[in-house]
């Protein structure tokens, strides 16, 4: 069996073009970290290996901050590598491509999710066969985000809509002051009740000691924990903030490497950490990083930031790690998140559900993926 062709989409759904030019402030800079790169519209990478069998993979690499770059690279770089190889040597390929990571563990991801999709299509078996069996049923999830909000009430009011939708968990915004902060967070206590996790993520906001003065009014307000109070390149600053709290701390999402993560845990940095199934190295990189920080009793949160194809994806992951905490269901406007396959992500009373498909269980919807992949290209 033998890889024949890879090949990378680049699709992207822009916000002007999408909500007829109408983009509210909190869409296009929802966080901190979007201060000065707005956030123009919402993008991934498709990924699609054909083997001369007759049997093709998908996968799904992150398109952020614009999927071109992601797309070039896997085309130009990996797919060399991996036509004539075979698709069900997976860790070797893996640790091939890793050789070349220093310049996009985006599309690494793409290319692993492909070959597990692959794997599970061949042998007739689902990923959570493929990787062990499951840890439980169904996966606790929580709302992301509740983004800048003019006032503190408007934070409230969107915890509110989450609620009614069925969450039972809800990440805020924050970094834009600590009085500011502390008005919007305990407003949006006061709205869901003492019963509903409450999460908070700066996105680097803040100093050490900055963050030090926050955490100690978010454990009075009962917060569940506190995400990259400072940027997650900082790692001796997150080690500091972790000793001197009563509050869980949390980074990761923009790692992209099991190294990354080692140096992580090694300087005692987090309580838990966050990886992107669609940057982090896919499934193989996802399950080495679960693997790595249990056995330093760490808990792992995915980051949920892209289309239902990696959703779906670290939703079976999730379910096949004994040191799973929660998973990020990211619910900013993105109009490819359900489209893009045919498949529905199942939520209910605040629980994701895996599907036992063969492979990532997915089909693309292409329509979706010729209508958008103009709009990137253009």
């Amino acid at each position: 069996m033998k890889i024949t062709t890879v090949k990378a989409t680049p699709i992207w759904a822009d916000f002007a073009s999408v909500l007829d030019g109408n983009i509210p402030d909190e869409l296009a800079r929802p966080a901190f970290g979007m201060r000065k790169t707005v956030l123009r519209g919402q993008g991934a990478v498709i990924v699609v290996i054909e083997t001369d069998v007759g049997i093709t993979g998908i996968g799904e690499a992150m398109g952020r901050p614009g999927p071109l770059g992601s797309a070039a690279y896997i085309n130009e770089v990996l797919a060399p590598m991996l036509i004539g190889e075979d698709p069900r040597h997976i860790d070797v390929l893996w640790h091939a491509m890793n050789e070349e990571i220093r310049f996009a563990p985006m599309g690494i991801s793409g290319v692993d999710m492909a070959l597990w999709d692959i794997r599970g299509k061949l042998y007739e078996e689902s990923l959570i066969n493929l990787l062990g069996g499951a840890f439980r049923e169904t996966i606790d999830c929580y709302a992301s985000p509740i983004p800048f909000m003019k006032t503190p009430d408007d934070s409230a009011n969107k915890a509110q809509e989450f609620l009614k939708q069925g969450f039972r968990a809800i990440k805020l915004k924050i970094g834009r002051g600590l009085a500011i902060d502390i008005e919007h967070v305990s407003a949006t206590r006061d709205a869901v009740g003492d019963d509903v996790k409450l999460l908070v993520d700066a996105n680097g906001a803040y100093t050490v000691s900055e963050s030090i003065q926050l955490a100690k009014e978010l454990v009075r307000l009962g917060v569940f924990w506190l995400e990259e109070p400072v940027h997650p390149e900082y790692i001796d600053d997150l080690t500091r903030i972790r000793r001197r709290v009563d509050l869980p701390i949390a980074s990761g999402e923009w790692l992209g490497t099991v190294y990354q993560f080692r140096d992580l845990v090694k300087a005692n940095a987090v309580d838990v950490v966050m990886p992107n199934i669609t940057r982090c190295g896919g499934i193989t990189g996802m399950m080495k990083i679960a693997a790595l920080t249990q056995l330093e009793n760490i808990k792992v949160a995915p980051h949920g930031v892209g289309l239902g194809i990696g959703i779906m994806t670290s939703i079976s992951a999730c379910a096949c790690m004994p040191n799973f905490l929660i998973y990020e269901y990211n619910q900013l406007f993105n109009p490819l998140r359900h489209a893009i396959m045919n498949e529905p992500i199942v939520f209910e009373d605040g629980m994701l559900s895996y599907n036992t498909g063969a492979g990532l269980g997915i089909s693309l919807n292409r329509e979706t993926v010729r209508q958008y992949t103009s709009r990137a290209t253009d």
